[in-house]
């Protein structure tokens, strides 16, 4: 369509040309008439020209190109043909093998893509990221590519006696008007044509030149020539006027300030802060004001001012500031850019533009993986940036738990895992050269506690047979909130319950998930069983139903993670057979323990020791915690980090607590259970489930505790210095060929030789570390104590002789042993070995020890072998008199059994004397069998039981028959008369009750303590145990029993006796007689034997006290003699019988003198007795008198 020719308009339109193709002229350019001139303003930049059109890539192999080329000058375009048309034919690229490749050149017009250029390399002078050769012939095919440029040109048209839709009417021909058009082909092509500016006359006879969309008049213009409407001080679409310097309407910028502007400023310096910078004739002071005036003036285009303020403290810090008209964003932050640049090449500059680190995930838990984000630095920062992360303003090293990495311009740092000692205030610095980007966390980086979820139960079984109702709880640590997924009428808290009601067995299983509020990934499960069958065991709320020898993990209290393992037990109750329970504090430095650097050790140690001083009495009530606190210790043993004075010194108190007296009940635990196997039913979540797995103590944990303190002594630095704590010291000291020294008054070294040169020595001794280590050695004795200090001694050289002194704990232990700890023994359990070390000196209060190797020493002793010069012999001399005085006992009730048996009280007594001095003198052999035991340097646990079950025995066996000696007393002190109980029947009562009943005791309290090895003494002594199984009490108790019946009745039959006075016929006299004789027997031996006892349980008591063992010695040595005496000797039958026995041995061999006196040794009997017991053998006297006496004697 046609423009009608007009006047008094003029139009602003952008002209831009393209290399485009196929493209027809439009009408409007024929009819138009430039009656003006043509301003021409062009703004150039390059860029790649893509082609619309069909254009066919020919290779032809030719060595004329000269020839090619003229021949392709003489060709006529278009070519046209029925199907196609050829416009044009163009040569491209010409590659030509050179020396070593082949070089392939552009035509005018074309060049080298940057990729193909990066490639092959250029041959020539790249024109920016193009190059016109390369240095092979691409793969791909790849041929040079048409290199035009592309201008930006301003075209001012003049149209006199424009109508009034003169601008409507342009808007629409610009519009239809089609592009691209080929002007010049291949030279000049325009691509697009943009209406801007039209200017009009207004009724004033001004002008007012309004923009179209899109464009505004700057602030600058609107301000000069005044906006047609609203305020001045902004952009505007309409000014009154036309500028003479033929600047237009521009495209709306993205954010502009108008108006007079002041923008303050500020870079840093990494320089140290001086006052006298802020002197205008300072040279900084020069060179930076000059280079802020340089760097304002080219980016800020309606710049007023630009003012150095001066310097200031921070570093150093320079402020100004910048008056403008208006502001770009753009050009506020290229110019602040431009002086950074400009400084860095004189300075370090640091930029901080008060950005801050990306946090991911914004809220991290303990334990879990924190990622920060870094950067991008400014543009004018090459790709060759380094980085450096920063906590607390101190450097954080790549380790294995902080690692850096880039991206896309970016820096990481990935924490992983992340811990308390983790927190704090993060800083990312990038450098380039200069130039320091920084950025810091906005806050503190914090952690929060991991959620501990604890269910009760957690997997049961249960007989579903009667209805009844589960209780299912969940629990939750800190100021987390859990749910039982499903039930929302368990609601929601710290602590929430549900009661589940079991109705029918339709149903084998039901499950429950308890979880965590607004953090779903932690959660427990509580799973109930339900089955049919019968159970011993039911009922439990925890551990709920289950038979014999079954296993179920129940939870731990709150402030402990873990399970604890129930068994069912015969008597139908569960009993926590293993408790895996360990405070949660201590597990949580547990898993902090596989993670540690060298950065977050000393922290980490002090923060330990910290926990177990004040947790002291909760881990001594936890083995598992003491094996937890162990293996922490050894996990940083296993790390290569170095031990410092600091860090040992909180190692050495971590320790020493574990030392403590209090500790002394869970390491016997832990150190029986070293070799003992636990089978427990887990399954595969660590729940106990139906499927049984054996799980055996591998590894001793206090042996490992030693290895673990050795490897920090050997990871110690070489300067020499003293650790003081209340359990352990550690001296470190240099010394040089020999050395002499004596720690802490209880261990002395001595060296009396090295390899030479100086060498450093490192000790650490323990005041109470045999609480810890077991005192077993080589030969598994188990009657040895460790009694010296256990002393680690570690040297830098080569010593292979040195010698110890200890000073001896307890002076009343005999047969020391220099010994140290070998690792290696009882399948790696470890154990007290004497290879290499020998006993030099036992004097006084101190042995003396040589060995030919350093590691953890001490001495081991007998215990409780009281050193009382002659005890020995005493002991032995004394058993041996009581053993003979009941083989003369027992012989001699022999010799008088037929004569002393007429009646049922008389026979009975003397079956009571003859087993107490049987059972005494078995026990008494028995007590020599199990003194060689306890003496032998192998000592054989089974025949040391044996002798303790036998003594237990015949001990006991002596004092029952005593009751049956006091039963048979009461029993014919209430009935004299004959009748009632036959002897028989007599005779079985005493045999049940003076064997019958020991032997019942003695087998229980073997049954009940040997299986948890805690039948007899772990000093070695054959006998009961006491301090773990109070088996002691099997003997203690029945005798004490027995000793009180026995004068119970003694006072009983007293009165019946004084109250009793007429005897009325001989029978009965003899009967009297006889219970006098009980009586007598039961009135001396019975507070004899229990004051000899007595005595015998304050040697263990007391085992040190020497004057109990002298006393226990001697009146054991008497109790045989006391009871040949007062159960044999002083009865009348006896002394008769033996009599009689006597006289007619003389009256068969020779004849009586006239003075009656007997030939024999029986004569002192007589004599003995004589006015006493009717013997009055004068000499007148005849034979049947005499037969008469004896007769009446022994109806007495």
């Amino acid at each position: 369509m046609g423009l009608p020719k007009a006047s008094g308009a003029m139009v602003v339109f952008l002209v831009i040309f393209y290399n485009l193709k196929n493209s027809q002229s439009q009408p409007v350019f024929k009819e138009m008439s430039f009656e003006k001139s043509l301003s021409i303003h062009e703004r150039e930049k390059r860029a790649d020209t893509p082609s619309i059109s069909l254009d066919l890539q020919v290779y032809i192999r030719t060595t004329d190109l000269e020839n090619l080329q003229r021949v392709l000058n003489t060709i006529s375009f278009p070519i046209l043909n029925s199907t196609f048309n050829i416009t044009s034919i163009n040569l491209t690229t010409v590659c030509v093998p050179g020396l070593e490749t082949v070089q392939c050149r552009c035509e005018q017009n074309f060049m080298w893509s940057s990729e193909a250029c990066m490639t092959y390399g250029s041959c020539d002078d790249s024109m920016g990221d193009t190059c016109g050769c390369i240095n092979d012939r691409p793969a791909s095919g790849e041929i040079c590519q048409t290199n035009l440029t592309q201008k930006e040109i301003d075209l001012v048209l003049n149209i006199p006696n424009a109508p009034n839709n003169f601008f409507a009417q342009f808007r629409e021909d610009i519009a239809d008007f089609r592009l691209p058009l080929d002007i010049i082909p291949y030279s000049l092509i325009l691509t697009d044509l943009i209406f801007t500016t039209g200017c009009s006359l207004n009724p004033d006879g001004g002008r007012q030149c309004q923009c179209e969309d899109g464009f505004l008049w700057s602030c600058e213009r609107c301000d000069t020539f005044g906006a047609c409407r609203g305020n001045t001080a902004e952009q505007c679409d309409c000014i009154n006027g036309l500028p003479s310097d033929d600047v237009f309407c521009q495209p709306i910028p993205d954010n502009i300030q108008c108006g007079t502007d002041t923008a303050n400023m500020t870079v840093i310096l990494d320089l140290a802060f001086d006052e006298g910078f802020n002197n205008e004739d300072n040279a900084l002071y020069i060179i930076t004001n000059d280079i802020i005036q340089v760097q304002t003036e080219i980016h800020i285009t309606s710049r007023i001012s630009a003012e150095l303020l001066g310097f200031t403290e921070g570093s150093t810090i320079i402020l100004y500031n910048v008056r403008a008209n208006s502001f770009g964003m753009n050009e506020l932050r290229n110019a602040q850019n431009g002086i950074l640049s400009e400084m860095s090449n004189l300075f370090r500059v640091i930029i901080d533009e008060g950005e801050t680190l990306m946090v991911q995930p914004p809220e991290v838990f303990l334990g879990g993986t924190l990622n920060l984000s870094c950067g991008p630095p400014p543009e004018f920062f090459s790709p060759n940036w380094s980085v450096e992360w920063r906590r607390n303003n101190e450097p954080v090293t790549e380790d294995s738990v902080h690692s850096f990495s880039r991206m896309n311009g970016m820096a990481f740092l990935i924490i992983s895992p992340f811990f308390d000692f983790n927190i704090g205030l993060y800083e990312c610095r990038l450098i380039d050269g200069n130039l320091t980007f920084v950025q810091t966390s906005m806050s503190e980086v914090t952690a929060r506690v991991t959620p501990v979820i604890t269910v009760s139960p957690i997997r049961i079984t249960i007989d579903c047979r009667d209805p009844r109702d589960v209780q299912l709880s969940c629990l939750v640590n800190g100021d987390f909130q859990v749910e039982f997924v499903g039930i929302p009428a368990a609601g929601t808290g710290q602590n929430i319950t549900h009661t589940f009601s079991i109705t029918s067995c339709e149903s084998t299983e039901e499950r429950f998930v308890c979880r965590v509020l607004n953090f779903p990934e932690f959660s427990r499960e509580i799973i109930l069983e339900l089955s049919a069958e019968d159970f011993l065991c039911s009922n439990d709320p925890v551990f709920g139903d289950g038979n014999i020898d079954d296993r179920v993990a129940g939870p731990c209290d709150a402030e402990s993670v873990g399970e604890m393992i129930a068994v069912c037990r015969e008597n139908g109750q569960w009993e926590i057979e293993l408790d895996l329970c360990v405070l949660a504090v201590i597990q949580m430095l547990l898993d902090r323990s596989e993670n540690l650097t060298e950065t977050t050790l000393p922290l980490f140690l002090a923060t330990l020791s910290a926990v177990t001083m004040n947790l002291t009495e909760d881990v001594a009530e936890s083995p598992a915690t003491i094996t937890a606190i162990v293996q922490i210790l050894n996990n940083i043993a296993n790390t290569s980090i170095a031990i410092t004075q600091e860090t040992i010194t909180d190692i050495l108190i971590t320790v020493g607590e574990l030392t403590r007296d209090e500790m002394r009940e869970a390491w016997d635990f832990l150190n029986i259970n070293d070799t003992r196997n636990f089978v427990i039913n887990l399954n595969s979540t660590g729940n106990v489930s139906t499927t049984r797995i054996a799980v055996q103590n591998t590894e001793s944990v206090s042996s490992r505790l030693l290895l673990s303190v050795e490897v920090f002594a050997s990871r110690l630095p070489s300067d020499s210095f003293d650790v003081n704590t209340t359990f352990a010291i550690l001296n470190k000291t240099t010394f040089t060929n020999t050395f002499n020294g004596d720690f802490n008054s209880s261990v002395e070294i001595d060296i009396p030789e090295s390899d030479g040169g100086e060498e450093s020595l490192t000790v650490i001794t323990f005041a109470s570390m045999d609480n810890v280590v077991p005192p077993r050695n080589e030969d598994n004795a188990s009657s040895l104590f460790i009694n010296g200090r256990v002393v680690i001694v570690q040297s830098s050289g080569d010593v292979s002789n040195v010698s110890f002194t200890f000073e001896v704990l307890n002076d009343t232990l005999l047969s020391p042993q220099c010994v140290f700890w070998n690792f290696s023994l009882f399948g790696e359990l470890g154990g007290w070995d004497s290879e290499g070390c020998e006993l030099v000196m036992h004097v006084n209060e101190s042995v003396t020890c040589a060995c030919n190797h350093l590691t953890p020493f001490s001495i081991l002793m007998s215990p409780f072998a009281i050193d009382i010069p002659g005890l020995d012999i005493l002991t032995y001399i004394g058993v041996g008199i009581s053993m003979a005085s009941l083989v003369i006992c027992l012989i001699i009730e022999g010799y008088v059994w037929r004569k002393i048996r007429k009646n049922n009280t008389s026979y009975l007594r003397h079956v009571s004397i003859i087993n107490i001095a049987l059972s005494l003198l078995v026990a008494n052999i028995w007590f020599i069998v199990g003194a060689a035991i306890s003496d032998s340097e192998r000592q054989d646990l089974d025949s040391c039981s044996a002798a303790t079950f036998f003594i237990h025995l015949f001990y006991l066996a002596l004092f029952f028959w005593m009751l049956a000696s006091a039963l048979l007393l009461l029993y014919r002190t209430l009935n004299p008369f004959e009748g009632g109980l036959s002897k028989k029947a007599m005779l079985a009562i005493g045999f049940v009750i003076g064997y019958g009943s020991p032997l019942l005791i003695a087998t229980i309290t073997v049954a009940v303590t040997a299986p948890n090895e805690e039948y007899t003494r772990r000093n070695g002594i054959c006998w009961l145990n006491y301090d773990e199984s109070k088996a002691l009490l099997a003997f203690v108790v029945p005798v004490l029993t027995i000793i009180g019946i026995n004068l119970l009745i003694l006072l009983m039959v007293m009165y019946k006796m004084l109250r009793r006075r007429a005897v009325r016929n001989a029978a009965h006299v003899a009967e009297r007689n006889v219970l006098l004789v009980i009586v007598r027997t039961l009135l001396v031996l019975t507070p004899f034997f229990g004051f000899t006892w007595g005595l015998g349980v304050g040697t263990v008591v007391s085992p040190a006290n020497r004057g109990i063992h002298i006393a226990f010695a001697f009146f054991n040595s008497l109790q045989g003699f006391f009871i040949l005496v007062f159960g044999t000797l002083l009865d009348k039958k006896v002394q008769s019988e033996l009599s009689i026995s006597n006289l007619s041995s003389t009256f068969g061999t020779k004849t009586t003198s006239t003075s009656g006196a007997s030939s024999t040794g029986l004569g002192f009997f007589r004599n003995w007795r004589r006015g006493r017991d009717g013997y009055n053998t004068s000499a007148g006297t005849d034979a049947v008198s005499q037969s008469q006496t004896v007769s009446q004697s022994n109806a007495s």
